[in-house]
């Protein structure tokens, strides 16, 4: 005789709505990326500017429309051609009046306003200001990112190492970040880049990242000084694990928050910096320079407040990005804070 089977039903088991761990990453994302907007609207708002200077900066030949040393031109508002022709029988004529009076052809369109030719106008050169600070953008970007790159890997291993080993080794790097940062930052960035004659980009980055590595070191040592009195890495220890894998396998994973928050945070100091060497005259020459065109813009005088308004209005905006950003990722990823870091979708 067959035996019937019969389905069993735990209450309230059918009405329970699935988690969000078993919902589709696209859908788990959106839900993240959600909670983060409504829980962190500044560092939402920060994100937003990032990812507009990353899309400037990527795609710089798409969105710029023309070259950024391309200069324009416009007609001598100032040529006279009665005065021409009175230069011509009289030289004395032009002694008695400004060059301009007497040139036809057409004269660079200096600080020009914006227009449908020239969306923000542009500079004391004649070049279209919307395709220089676009292409400004791709400096920034590679500085700010190279730079924090180099001063977070650099300063993950010094810091590390320092912490882990303690005693004489410790002592020693500490002494040497203790006089790193003795020295005024400005002063070492200005002496870096006075090594060589024209200092190309590649060498203001390393410069700003070396720059950095002194607060990356005391930044990873202090977490690691907590993290190495764990019990996972006391039992790796008894189990013979060597010091370099219980470094990179137990103690890493488990300090890389503050490692995130900081290379968020200083890039927006790196850009910061570039473009106050940029204003000093010390940047990348063959590359523009939004602290370079802010200057210029600058020697122009108050009357022409428009080109250091529009450079300076693109800097501000991307270093608050970063600067809002790294805020936000601090606080969603601070222990201390973390029941506001779970509002924010983490």
């Amino acid at each position: 005789m067959a035996q019937s089977q019969v389905s069993v039903e735990l209450p309230g088991v059918a009405g329970v709505p699935r988690s969000l761990s078993d919902r589709p990453v696209f859908y788990r994302a959106g839900v993240h990326i959600w909670r983060f907007v409504t829980g962190k609207p500044l560092g939402a708002l920060g994100a937003v500017l990032i990812v507009l200077v990353l899309i400037a900066a990527t795609f710089t030949d798409q969105l710029d429309r023309y070259d950024p040393n391309l200069t324009f031109q416009k007609s001598n508002p100032a040529y006279d051609p009665e005065l021409a022709q009175q230069a011509l029988l009289d030289p004395n004529v032009r002694l008695q009046h400004p060059p301009e009076v007497f040139e036809e052809g057409g004269v660079l369109n200096r600080l020009g306003k914006p227009s449908s030719e020239n969306w923000l106008g542009t500079d004391h050169l004649g070049r279209d200001l919307w395709s220089r600070i676009i292409h400004g953008s791709q400096t920034a970007v590679v500085v700010g990112f190279g730079a924090s790159t180099i001063a977070v890997a650099l300063g993950v291993i010094i810091g590390l190492a320092s912490a882990y080993f303690g005693g004489w080794v410790d002592f020693g790097i500490q002494r040497m970040v203790d006089t790193f940062q003795a020295f005024p930052a400005l002063v070492l960035l200005l002496l870096f880049n006075q090594v060589v004659a024209d200092p190309t980009l590649y060498w203001i980055t390393l410069s700003l990242g070396i720059l950095g590595i002194a607060q990356v070191v005391r930044i990873v040592r202090s977490a690691v000084l907590s993290a190495r009195e764990e019990v996972y890495v006391t039992a790796a220890k008894t189990v013979g694990a060597s010091d370099v894998r219980i470094m990179a396998r137990h103690i890493f994973p488990n300090v890389t928050a503050p490692i995130i928050v900081v290379f968020t945070s200083t890039i927006g100091v790196y850009i910061l910096a570039e473009a106050t060497l940029g204003f000093l005259g010390l940047s990348d020459p063959t590359r523009p320079s939004w602290g370079k065109m802010v200057e210029e813009g600058r020697r122009q005088g108050t009357g022409e407040p428009l080109m250091a308004l529009f450079v300076g209005g693109a800097l501000t905006l991307t270093v608050l990005g970063f600067n809002l950003a790294g805020d936000a990722l601090r606080d969603v990823l601070d222990p201390r804070m973390r029941g506001r870091g779970s509002r924010a979708g983490f």
